[in-house]
């Protein structure tokens, strides 16, 4: 089974206002273009930095995993 990673954000109204602007017009959902921006800022970071090769002492404390079937 896939499992995926869900965590709770909170924005101020203005920002929160915005970002649904923002992905209205990028003809797409504020989540999907949460999962967007989070995937370029991966890549950017292994682009600059270096490719992120283990992950085993990261903290998933702040996520709530979901199994998928």
């Amino acid at each position: 089974m896939k499992k995926t990673a869900s965590i709770k954000v909170k924005f101020n109204e203005q920002d929160a206002k915005k970002l649904a602007y923002v992905a209205k017009n990028e003809g797409m959902s504020v989540e999907k273009l949460l999962v967007f921006l989070a995937r370029q800022k991966i890549a950017y970071f292994e682009r600059t930095k270096g490719q992120i090769k283990d992950t085993s002492g990261v903290s998933m404390d702040e996520f709530e995993i979901l199994e998928q079937k």
